[in-house]
């Protein structure tokens, strides 16, 4: 199985289990955690708000087995161990862009993310408006790297979005396979490729005002 179609199943199945009672003998499988773009890259805001700079909160889904990591402000930084021999260092990081109208948001995240053919997409799909997609990267040396993206529209206020113009979030993931792991083709293929999706299968964004940096 090279890639994964996905489903709109899965999202009332992920959602679900987060919805486990506190007191369930069962524990959560997954945790949302939340990312915030950094002030120096936001979008500008004309007046009467032109202080503050427009930016992206978005929130991912990700299994309480992967250990967080600590990151840069904007990141979440995980590593994730898939057996002995094999660990990942992921990251997600999230900003904001002004951009022409796409046809579709899938469209505008399989231009920002090309596959470098069939077999190196993992996983892709949409959910409403929203749409992702994860790939893996060409080999080089012995290094496994996987990027995903997510896309959405982030805001339609004519204070932020001049004429002509679509506001968007992007959630983009990253993975790379530690120097000196053995990383076989079942750790990205069945494992952290699809965990890579379903984080952003169920990713959400909102606006978030800051102020301008000094």
């Amino acid at each position: 199985m090279s890639r994964r179609v996905r489903s709109l199943a899965i999202v009332p199945l992920i959602v679900a289990v987060l919805a486990v009672p506190a007191g369930a003998a069962t524990p959560p499988t997954f945790t949302r955690l939340t990312l915030t773009q950094t002030a120096t890259t936001g979008l500008t805001v004309t007046p009467p708000l032109d202080e503050y700079v427009a930016v992206s909160r978005a929130r991912v889904l990700v299994p309480n087995a992967w250990r967080r990591v600590t990151a840069p402000a904007g990141q979440l930084k995980f590593v994730v161990t898939q057996s002995r021999s094999c660990r990942y260092d992921v990251t997600f990081r999230t900003s904001s862009a002004l951009v022409d109208p796409p046809a579709s948001i899938s469209d505008y995240v399989a231009a920002q993310l090309p596959a470098a053919g069939p077999k190196y997409l993992l996983d892709s799909g949409t959910r409403g408006a929203d749409a992702f997609r994860v790939i893996r990267r060409p080999t080089t040396g012995s290094r496994v790297r996987l990027s995903a993206l997510w896309a959405g529209v982030l805001t339609r206020r004519p204070d932020i979005v001049p004429a002509g113009k679509t506001a968007l979030t992007t959630i983009s993931a990253g993975a790379v396979s530690r120097a000196g792991s053995e990383c076989h083709s079942g750790t990205w293929r069945e494992a952290l490729g699809p965990a890579l999706g379903d984080a952003l299968a169920v990713a959400t964004n909102s606006l978030y005002f800051t102020r301008k940096p000094s």
